[in-house]
Parts: structure tokens; sequence; C-alpha cells
């Protein structure tokens, strides 16, 4: 992740902690006299183990001390600052809504910037049901390379530029890849990205499928659903016991249905669990 002059590049992360490591260790690779005094004299900020503190993630970064960090680094470019900003705001938000903001305008910039947009991709697949569902659509053996095709099998919830898009970003992602038959097939590629965008992903994914699943409970007729629930009493301690057993369930339904033959539609099996009465600590 170094620049031509061996400074890490900052467009490159998605945390700034890890580039504030890189950059310190950059600089002492240069120059074995640089050292945490050093950075911080030149931002002005005081206390001697400031970065040390902020990069450990003992400590934030403030309003107040962000511009003194650009400071002490010495970016070169008005995007670097803005992606630092950016990054500081976004790693240090508690708040899934206003992380996912924050991680959207992070994407924007590079996007006007022309940089790689890996995180967006890798995002998206997460965190939108549809990427999930045209991904398992291929599989179909019907499917059909025709974006309003998909778009009719998919109840006309997403338009067929929507299709397009999400099939860029699969072929991206190296989970799907072109086919002389069928038009595309799923590879056997696997998805790695950062714990961040894991978390972020399943919050907006599951936002997006009790939404379709409230949409279904309205206009679905029963023959094709199956609607239930069960309220109960549990033990605090023996709640790991039934997290196992949904996960255990969900693993042997997802082996079931992956071996079927002749499958001509996509489902969700959503299995919720989750406290009616106050959480004792």
């Amino acid at each position: 992740m170094m620049q031509e002059d061996h400074l890490p590049n900052i467009a490159e992360y998605l945390n700034y902690r890890e580039f504030l490591q890189d950059f310190y260790l950059s600089k002492k690779k240069v120059n074995a006299s640089y050292s945490y005094r050093v950075f911080v004299n030149k931002g002005e900020l005081g206390s001697p183990s400031h970065l040390k503190m902020v990069i450990d993630g003992s400590r934030n970064l403030t309003l107040s001390t962000i511009p003194k960090y650009v400071k002490a680094i010495g970016f070169k470019k008005k995007m670097e600052t803005q992606l630092f900003e950016l990054l500081v705001h976004y790693n240090q938000e508690s708040d899934a809504d206003q992380k996912i903001t924050y991680f959207n305008e992070i994407m924007n910039l590079k996007r006007k910037q022309g940089l790689s947009m890996l995180e967006k991709h890798q995002f998206d697949l997460l965190a939108h049901w549809f990427h999930v569902a045209i991904y398992v659509l291929i599989d179909l053996y019907d499917f059909k390379d025709d974006p309003e095709w998909i778009s009719e099998r998919l109840r006309k919830k997403v338009t067929a530029r929507q299709v397009r898009e999400t099939l860029d970003s699969l072929e991206t992602l190296k989970l799907i890849e072109k086919d002389d038959i069928k038009g595309y097939r799923q590879t056997s590629g696997a998805l790695s990205t950062d714990e961040d965008i894991k978390s972020l992903g399943a919050y907006r994914y599951h936002q997006d499928m009790l939404e379709l699943a409230l949409d279904s409970l309205k206009n679905d007729s029963l023959d094709v659903r199956e609607f239930n629930g069960v309220t109960m009493k549990i033990s605090k301690d023996k709640l790991s016991v039934l997290k196992d057993k949904i996960r255990a369930f969900r693993k042997e339904i997802n082996e079931l249905t992956s071996n079927m033959e002749g499958t001509d539609q996509v489902y969700q099996l959503n299995i919720q669990l989750f406290p009616l009465t106050e959480v004792k600590q």
C-alpha cells in the first residue's frame, strides 16, 4: 500500500488507524530518528503518546485534533485530507445508519477520483437483497441473461438497470463469469472483506428482508409462503444453545436446497429470535 515516495496511500485504506500505523512505520523505515514525539510536535498535539494511543484504539480523534493530524501527516492533495476526515468519522461512528452514510460518502469521493470501488461492490452484495437473489437466480435451469427477464422474475422490485449493475458487480467480485450457454454461471469464488463492511452489510440486508417479509405477508397467498412464530420463556444462559440449533437448521436447509435438481424459484428463509422483555445484564 505504499506510494512511490514510500508513504502509504490513504485511498487504499478503510481504517484510518491502520493508515496511521503504516504511515509511522514507513517514516521510521526511511529515518530511524523519526518518533511519535516528532509526529505530535509537527501537529502541535502536546502529549507525546497521542499518536500511539490513537493507533492502539485507546483514544479517538476529535474535530479539534483532526486538523492537527492532517498537518502532521502533510497530505499534498485536498482529496486525501477529505478522505482522511471521512475515515475518522466512519471508523469512530457507532450508529449503523450514520456509519453507512459515511461509507457512501467515502465511496462517492473515491468514485469521483476514479479510484477502486471494490469495497462498494462488496457492501452492495452483502447489503442489498437483490444482489444475492440475482446470484442465486443465475443457478436456475431456465436463467436468461436478460435484465428485463430478471426484473420480471424478481417481481419488478428491481429495475433492468439495477440488474445490469448487479451483474457487473458480481462479475467484478469474481462470483460469476460469462457462460456461452446461459450468459452467466456462478464461480467457486468466495468473498473476503473488511469486518465493518460485513457488519454494516448484514444490518442493511436484514432491514431489506424485514420489509420484503412484510410485503409478502400482505400480498402473497398462504400456499406460497409460511409464516410461523412462537413466544417462549428461556434462560439467558441457554440462549447460545438456541442460536446453535437455529444455525444448524439453516445449514441443513441450505444443504438440502443446494442439492435440489430442476430448481425454478428463488425463496428467502428468515429465522428471527429476539427478546420481547428487557435483557438483564
